[in-house]
């Protein structure tokens, strides 16, 4: 007995020394308390998990919707992501408060979590947001309160500073985590209705700091901005005419390219050639996509026209070209004439000389015969593949896009490569992707 006594008092006491005193509750810093008290904060019901405890000095403010959630169905949501918004407001205007201080990071929206505090709104479409004044008044104080409190600046104007109130769609457009087909709620009139109810000045996107300028994974065009790229100075007309660098493109009797199929183009410098990527044009035709590469100063290396021929349309094979954002510095960049990927698929003899020239530069740079592993920039890889992964685009709504992942198998199978699903890329499930690799966020 007194054994058996000595061996349950040790494990009441190996017991208690596991388990050890009940984890106090984190208290919000002063600042935090007094805003939250003035904002009228509550806690929901039922209690919201997340464990990232990161400080942060806010100096911005995200605005969110739940896409059709309701309010606990966006908290599993989110806990499942290990996602989370500091505030959120239902549909009635009731503001609850899901983190325990204001000043700790939430994560809910790439490049910003680290210096914003996230509020969002229950509900669904932007229209449907708009109708309900209530939640929008709501969230328009407590913008104005939160403003006042960290001197925010309630202007929407400076997202790469990262200092203001934004909606997620225009920190989606400048550093990523989109959603295929996405619909970026809430909406930039919603924006506009909450910054301008707490006394500030709404811009639109044209007049956003530095929208026309680099560092935007979606891309904005004007005339002016595509001629500060630079001026055209090699190709049709500008340079001596080259020889052909590949057996299977057109040439003339003498090896030299078809003057007139050339391109002009901005001298980027050169290139190490490591992958292949592969475009359609959205044009019907040649002419019309060459004319749309040179007023945009985009280049590609190649176009293979409708017809089946290929042409060379740049100098030189290691020019640098500029037609998919984060691939350009290594891959080959070939335009397949047509306006969608079901032109493309029903083009047997454009598809097969395709097949023909990415093969021939496999065999030449010994590229992989495979789309796996775009981050290397080895393999054969679509335009849209290299959109969700390094952004970069004019083009970023939709889920199979240029030239389209059925046609992509259709090459690489083609010439007796691996083609890999999207589910099979490598490391798709990481954040280093701009798409998130996801159906839902706040």
């Amino acid at each position: 007995m007194r054994f058996v006594g000595v061996v349950c008092l040790a494990l009441l006491f190996s017991c208690t020394t596991v388990v050890g005193p009940p984890k106090e509750k984190t208290l919000p810093p002063p600042k935090t308390s007094a805003i939250l008290d003035r904002l009228g904060a509550r806690r929901p019901a039922v209690p919201f998990r997340y464990d990232r405890n990161l400080p942060m000095v806010p100096r911005a403010l995200v605005l969110h919707s739940t896409s059709g959630k309701s309010l606990y169905s966006a908290m599993l949501a989110m806990e499942r992501r290990g996602q989370a918004v500091h505030l959120i407001v239902d549909r009635d205007g009731t503001l609850y408060r899901l983190t325990d201080s204001l000043e700790l990071q939430g994560r809910a929206a790439r490049g910003m979590d680290d210096v914003a505090i996230h509020l969002c709104a229950v509900g669904g479409e932007e229209s449907e947001l708009l109708l309900n004044v209530a939640q929008w008044k709501r969230m328009a104080e407590i913008v104005r309160i939160l403003c006042e409190g960290y001197a925010i600046s309630v202007t929407n104007h400076d997202i790469v500073g990262k200092g203001g109130v934004f909606s997620h769609a225009q920190a989606k457009y400048r550093h990523g985590g989109w959603l295929p087909n996405d619909r970026l709620e809430p909406g930039e009139g919603f924006a506009r209705n909450i910054i301008e109810g707490a006394g500030g000045k709404y811009y639109p996107e044209p007049e956003w700091k530095d929208r026309f300028g680099d560092g935007w994974h979606l891309v904005r065009e004007n005339p002016a901005a595509n001629r500060a790229r630079g001026e055209l100075t090699r190709g049709r007309g500008l340079t001596p005419t080259p020889r052909a660098a590949l057996k299977s493109v057109e040439r003339t009797p003498e090896g030299l390219l078809v003057e007139g199929r050339r391109l002009r183009y901005v001298d980027r410098g050169k290139i190490e050639i490591r992958g292949v990527v592969l475009h359609f044009t959205a044009t019907k035709t040649y002419d019309a996509a060459l004319n749309a590469l040179e007023d945009r100063r985009l280049c590609s290396t190649f176009m293979v026209d409708t017809g089946g021929a290929a042409y060379q349309i740049l100098d030189a094979l290691d020019d640098k070209p500029a037609a998919a954002g984060g691939t350009n510095e290594h891959c080959i960049q070939i335009e397949i004439v047509g306006l969608n990927e079901s032109a493309l698929l029903e083009n047997e003899a454009q598809t097969e000389k395709v097949c023909e020239v990415v093969a021939e530069l496999c065999r030449l740079y010994d590229i992989p015969k495979n789309n796996r592993d775009i981050a290397s920039l080895r393999g054969i890889f679509s335009h849209g593949q290299a959109k969700k992964r390094f952004g970069r685009s004019a083009w970023l709504w939709g889920d199979e896009f240029d030239p389209g992942e059925g046609y992509m198998q259709r090459v690489i199978e083609g010439i007796g490569g691996r083609y890999h699903p999207e589910r099979e890329w490598k490391n798709r499930a990481s954040e280093d992707w701009i798409f998130a690799d996801d159906d839902w966020m706040p």
